[in-house]
């Protein structure tokens, strides 16, 4: 399953929740976790510092740039050193590493080794955001091969899964992902479609597919149909079940292709008060 967490932090307290959902699956997993901590290079080499740089002069900024470096070099020792801790008082395996570059690109060129990135939805500078997806992580979900667990800003312990499932390729590995991690974290399962106007009767097979799917893993699961727009319903269905997790594939054939795709992505995970697990696959 998923042996290798990648967790990407930047000691916010969005990023703090991450840390608390990537350690708390590193041990129910028994997985190994790599603490990763980038400086957006943005925030050296971005205009406000060329406004900066030329408000003081290029000499005394040159010798003020190493010391930009130093303070995001002693935050990023301070970060990772806090989950380091956590993991070592958690026994979770951990190493840490630090980067300054393209804060995506960056993740993205580090999700080679793992199994699965867990990211908060919000960085840093989410009081400037207006409270919206931060632009990296959604290029980051987006771009990885590799599934993606966005997390809220507060953690709980997940007791109940919430699957998204529309029988195409990519939504059959989000169940297979769901079915195989329940049983796993103890939690219960819920498995949900939309159906499409007049399409009820393929909605019903597709849940009854895959409800067998889950008892033939020896995972029990409550099913349901849901009408009208899959972002609004499934967001209702999480808070009517009490749902923990929701689980989707990251690519779909039918409407809920639009919930991970498009412009509903970022608005559905800034809306989810639950961790959202996309799943892709090789």
């Amino acid at each position: 399953m998923y042996q290798n967490i990648l967790l990407c932090t930047d000691g916010s307290p969005a990023a703090d929740a991450a840390a608390g959902y990537a350690i708390w699956f590193g041990k129910k997993l028994n997985a190994r976790l790599r603490a990763l901590y980038v400086t957006d290079i943005r925030l050296l080499e971005g205009p406000w510092i060329s406004d900066f740089s030329g408000a003081i002069g290029a000499q005394p900024y040159s010798a003020l740039l190493p010391q930009l470096q130093e303070i995001q070099r002693e935050k990023a020792t301070t970060v990772l050193a806090s989950v380091e801790k956590r993991c070592r008082d958690s026994g979770v395996a951990c190493e840490t590493a630090y980067d300054t570059g393209s804060l995506a690109q960056i993740i993205l060129d580090n999700e080679g080794k793992a199994d699965m990135i867990v990211l908060g939805q919000r960085g840093e500078h989410a009081p400037w955001l207006g409270g919206g997806l931060g632009s990296s992580v959604e290029r980051v979900v987006r771009a990885s091969v590799k599934p993606c667990l966005v997390t809220p800003d507060k953690f709980r312990q997940i007791q109940h899964v919430l699957i998204a499932y529309d029988g195409s390729e990519e939504s059959s590995k989000a169940l297979r992902a769901g079915i195989a991690l329940a049983p796993v974290l103890g939690a219960k399962v819920t498995i949900t479609t939309v159906a499409a106007l007049g399409a009820e009767d393929t909605a019903s097979e597709t849940l009854h597919k895959a409800k067998q799917q889950a008892l033939e893993a020896g995972v029990t699961a409550d099913v349901e149909t849901l009408h009208g727009d899959p972002e609004a319903k499934i967001l209702e269905l999480k808070e009517s079940v009490g749902a923990d997790l929701i689980v989707m594939g990251a690519y779909g054939h039918t409407r809920i292709r639009e919930f991970i795709l498009g412009s509903t992505t970022s608005h559905v995970l800034r809306k989810s008060d639950v961790p959202v697990l996309l799943v892709r696959g090789n």
